[in-house]
């Protein structure tokens, strides 16, 4: 990976086999560039400068969440997110843990109220109430892509720092468990996009014009999953 000088800055470049130029922009602000191994510097260039604001706006986005967002608490009191709701953290000390949604709280049975217990046990519940989430919602996708003769979506769910899901043409859907955080509509809309990749693997016109009749608000709700709080 090398490092080249751009409208916006210094930014890191790395060749790949792939078609298409990718963007990528890291919480820390830093830019990261996936290129076809023929782009000639210049066309990368002009792409980054015509992706200026869009960079400057996800940079933004990042010093707002590092200014704003606390580091997540784990005992009682503390608040986290499921589908979008805001739940406060009920600790209770019990020999069979458990964890329940309890009207505005979520009650977190556990053998110890320590901060490493409480956070295992509510990434494990996160994970368990992600898996079962997503495959309900990508059920839904299954008779589309059987009608045109695409393979059938298998869910992978895996923690993604960078991303909220990918997908491959055989069919492979990874989604990141965060995700259940977010409100429904977001979660459709991921797995829409997703579902999209199967049948259009480039975000080219193609791809745009299926993700426009499968999800007819998708830029709204992509801009509230920027925006979430989780």
């Amino acid at each position: 990976m090398r490092r080249i000088e751009t409208a916006v800055g210094r930014c890191r470049l790395r060749r790949s086999q792939r078609r298409t130029l990718a963007i990528s922009v890291m919480p820390t602000g830093a830019v990261e560039i996936v290129a076809p191994e023929d782009a000639s510097l210049a066309a990368i260039l002009e792409k980054v400068s015509k992706r200026s604001g869009w960079i400057f706006r996800q940079r933004q986005s990042f010093r707002n969440m590092r200014v704003e967002s606390p580091k997540r608490r784990y005992c009682t009191g503390a608040t986290h997110r499921y589908l979008g709701r805001q739940y406060r953290l009920k600790i209770i000390v019990d020999a069979n843990p458990n964890i329940k949604i309890r009207g505005a709280y979520l009650q977190i049975e556990t053998r110890s109220a320590s901060k490493k217990a409480v956070s295992i046990a509510l990434s494990q519940w996160i994970r368990e109430r992600a898996v079962e989430q997503f495959e309900r919602r990508l059920a839904k996708w299954r008779k589309w892509c059987a009608d045109l003769g695409l393979p059938k979506p298998k869910l992978f769910v895996r923690g993604m720092p960078k991303r909220w899901g990918s997908a491959h043409p055989n069919g492979r859907i990874y989604l990141n468990p965060e995700l259940v955080r977010t409100p429904s509509p977001c979660i459709d809309y991921v797995i829409a996009h997703e579902i999209c990749h199967i049948k259009h693997p480039r975000h080219d016109k193609a791809f745009y014009i299926e993700l426009e009749k499968l999800c007819p608000n998708w830029k709204k709700t992509k801009q509230r999953l920027e925006e979430v709080e989780i």
